[in-house]
């Protein structure tokens, strides 16, 4: 069945918000019950403060407690609300509509907790009755609350690994905090008990009628303190892309391999190669370039424009710099309309070695650039036989892994290079909090869930 896109982002948000007020819904509810037996049987204040620890013990519906696991029956096979929910996503991209939360969870490269977090924090700044509920479900009065490191991680988090990974999005150097756009209030307070703001421009961001990528750009703090990422890749790269990919990326290899013989047999004027790499986050751009670079001996300069507060300063500096591989991230700063032409395309024409500018997503750029990329290389979303060939390559040869059916969880789960590494390290974290002695296919589905 065909997804149905969104109307516009206020269409979008409207969907998770329902799911959130579900979410909360069922928590008030279940805090009312337990609220309800702690004062019908506790006979003093230590009963009520000490209620967590005898509540799960002490059964009042005849039923006997248990420490076995819960049986967990398995349903039959549909999309989850989450699959659905992408794919409407990816229908509103397809189709123009730009849905704000989506696209700064692009950007950030926020994962599912994070992005619900947002939501959890955005969420009273729609409707009052949602910080009433963080109120109850916080002090049990109604009330308004902005919701607490604790409330979020109660909400969102099923088992205690899941709670010790999650806390660490609200520590100072996670992306959420770095980015500027959400911040932990009361310092004084423990940290479990301090609330979360969103900034009022992501916030004005958030609930806008339509949501630009470059708009958002201009709300993101710098997130480390050297815009320069130098380096020398040194161990093997084996790229899973498509062969005509892998051709584009020999082709640019040889063309400046190759330099020194053109001129020995009479070419002149032979200007440095520049590329714009597409594709979204995951899929390898990144990868690609570190492949060249490595291909070529050269070293590598990694730039990221959303970091960048004076790009025609960065510039001059960029033409100063020695012969290297330059990956500029973030590349719709300086290649949309409004940017500085003149200056970036000075930069072009000042490189000999290869440049190239990376884009999540395809844009309008003046003819003045766009003539200036002898490649323009789209990289896609792998197929079922590269994801298996990713799956075994994300963990490393001293990995201990029980036996895997890579065929149906790359079939089941589409995901890009960098989501498969990304669910590897989190898979090994997973086994090692629970103290098993090797990965097994039931920690990758706990995290894939």
């Amino acid at each position: 069945m065909r997804a149905e896109p969104f109307l516009d982002n206020w269409a979008y948000l409207k969907v998770e918000l329902n799911w959130l007020e579900r979410l909360l819904l069922t928590a008030v509810a279940r805090q009312r019950k337990d609220t309800k037996t702690i004062e019908r049987i506790s006979q003093t204040k230590a009963d009520r403060v000490t209620s967590h620890w005898w509540k799960g013990v002490v059964n009042f519906e005849e039923v006997i407690a248990s420490d076995s696991p819960a049986d967990r029956r398995k349903s039959a096979p549909t999309a989850s609300y989450q699959q659905q929910l992408d794919a409407r996503i990816q229908a509103s991209w397809q189709k123009g509509i730009g849905l704000a939360l989506p696209i700064l969870c692009d950007r950030l490269e926020l994962n599912p907790f994070e992005k619900n977090a947002i939501l959890i924090a955005l969420a009273p700044e729609v409707h009052r009755r949602y910080a009433q509920m963080y109120g109850y479900l916080q002090t049990g009065e109604e009330t308004p609350e902005r919701p607490t490191i604790d409330l979020v991680l109660r909400l969102l988090c099923r088992t205690d690994a899941e709670w010790r990974i999650a806390r660490s999005s609200f520590l100072s150097s996670s992306r959420l905090i770095q980015s500027g756009l959400m911040t932990v209030e009361e310092p004084d307070q423990l940290f479990l008990m301090r609330s979360l703001k969103l900034s009022e421009a992501c916030v004005n961001y958030l609930l806008s009628d339509a949501a630009d990528f470059m708009e958002l750009e201009e709300l993101l703090e710098p997130q480390v303190s050297d815009v320069f990422a130098r380096s020398v890749p040194r161990t093997p790269i084996d790229l899973v892309l498509p062969d005509p990919v892998l051709e584009q990326l020999q082709q640019i290899c040889n063309q400046i391999q190759f330099t020194p013989q053109l001129k020995a047999w009479g070419f002149r004027q032979l200007p440095g190669v520049n590329a714009l790499f597409i594709g979204a986050p995951g899929t390898g751009k990144t990868l690609s370039v570190q492949w060249i670079a490595q291909q070529l001996e050269m070293p590598l300069t990694e730039i990221d424009l959303a970091i960048v507060d004076h790009p025609a300063a960065l510039i001059e500096d960029l033409i100063a710099e020695p012969p290297m591989v330059l990956l500029i991230k973030s590349a719709e700063r300086w290649l949309k309309r409004s940017a500085p032409i003149e200056k970036v395309i000075e930069l072009i024409n000042s490189r000999r070695t290869f440049t190239c500018f990376s884009v999540r997503h395809r844009i309008a750029m003046p003819i003045a650039l766009r003539s200036r990329f002898q490649f323009t290389i789209e990289l896609p979303k792998p197929d079922a036989m590269a994801r298996v060939q990713l799956w075994k390559q994300a963990f490393p040869a001293e990995t201990p892994l029980s036996e895997f059916d890579w065929q149906t969880l790359a079939k089941q789960h589409r995901l890009t290079g960098g989501e498969i590494q990304a669910i590897a390290k989190a898979a090994a974290i997973q086994a090692l909090s629970q103290e098993a002695s090797e990965i097994t296919l039931d920690h990758i589905l706990q995290v894939l869930r």
